[in-house]
């Protein structure tokens, strides 16, 4: 017999108890002598009569009830793994839509700059104020795409790392100077100042370490303002490797610092500034900073006051 069906072996039990109750009362209330015991007995066993009847009902719906919860739980079941493949399908689709758009985009960046380098020949003002503007949008463009190909790389699980020994010192370096003409052109100070001379290698992935920490420098000088400064250190704690970047840009609320590291998270004054982003870096960040067992947070004293970014790094043990 099925194990929700209503006459399952709990409604026989709970009836043949119920019907053994009542004749006994009945048994009892007929062999009573006197009228006293009789109305008694009889009174209880209508009382018992009422409360059987009331009980078997409860264990009846007791039982429906889980049989309702049982195919809703199967309904749900099936509803969550649909829900699953249909997200298995987003992520692939947002995967393969950023590979096919990054390599048109990747072409038209490569013209542009061929352009603007003059490689063709000379062109004229408008039509290199156009070719930067051209070069511009592309290349946000192309960091929208990196942004979504990192964002379906993780929820798809499929981040890979290549961990091979990393000098962080000069890697920040690195990217401080590759940030030195945009800083520039914006009229920010960028500064790197490193209070280590030397530091061990880390077990790492350059690249990806790379791309988290040239996300953080771009956004410092993004939303910094001209005649500001960007401030870059190195040094070691107990244990560990802090990096840290300072602005003097938009600053921060306290609930823009609450959600900064989840997906698709921007402040109103962000969004303002650069309303073209996705606000997936810092996500990526959070991640890959993880990742290698580090971490990342961000201080401000308010909008307007600057914000600061911490990354640390566990060192070596020797």
């Amino acid at each position: 017999m099925p194990r929700n069906h209503p006459f399952n072996a709990k409604v026989i039990i709970t009836e043949f108890l119920t019907l053994a109750i009542w004749i006994f009362l009945l048994i009892q209330a007929l062999l009573s002598v006197t009228l006293q015991e009789r109305l008694i007995n009889g009174g209880l066993l209508f009382l018992v009569i009422i409360f059987g009847i009331l009980l078997i009902r409860s264990v009846l719906k007791e039982i429906e009830q889980h049989s309702e919860f049982e195919t809703l739980t199967r309904q749900l079941e099936t509803a969550n793994l649909e829900l699953k493949r249909l997200d298995e399908r987003r992520v692939e689709f947002i995967s393969l839509a950023a590979h096919q758009l990054r390599t048109p985009l990747t072409v038209i960046k490569g013209y542009a700059s061929m352009l603007l380098e003059r490689a063709f020949g000379i062109v004229g003002k408008k039509t290199n104020d156009t070719l930067e503007k051209v070069s511009l949008a592309t290349n946000q463009l192309i960091k929208m795409v990196d942004d979504l190909l990192n964002l379906s790389q993780i929820e798809a699980g499929r981040i890979k790392y290549k961990l091979a020994d990393t000098d962080l010192l000069a890697l920040v370096k690195e990217i401080t100077d590759e940030f030195a003409v945009p800083a520039k052109t914006k009229g920010i100070a960028l500064s790197f100042n490193a209070d280590v001379n030397s530091l061990p290698p880390l077990g790492a992935d350059a690249e990806k370490l790379k791309e988290a920490i040239t996300n953080i420098i771009d956004n410092a000088l993004k939303y910094s303002f001209q005649g500001g400064e960007v401030k870059v250190s190195l040094d070691k704690t107990d244990g560990a490797v802090r990096l840290k970047i300072e602005d003097s840009g938009i600053g921060m609320t306290q609930k823009d610092l609450g959600r900064l590291f989840t997906k698709f998270a921007r402040s109103e004054a962000a969004q303002k500034i650069d309303p073209n982003g996705l606000g997936l870096g810092l996500y990526f960040v959070k991640r890959v900073v993880e990742d290698h067992n580090g971490r990342v947070w961000a201080e401000s004293e308010g909008t307007g006051k600057g914000s600061t970014f911490v990354v640390e790094l566990p060192l070596p043990q020797t």
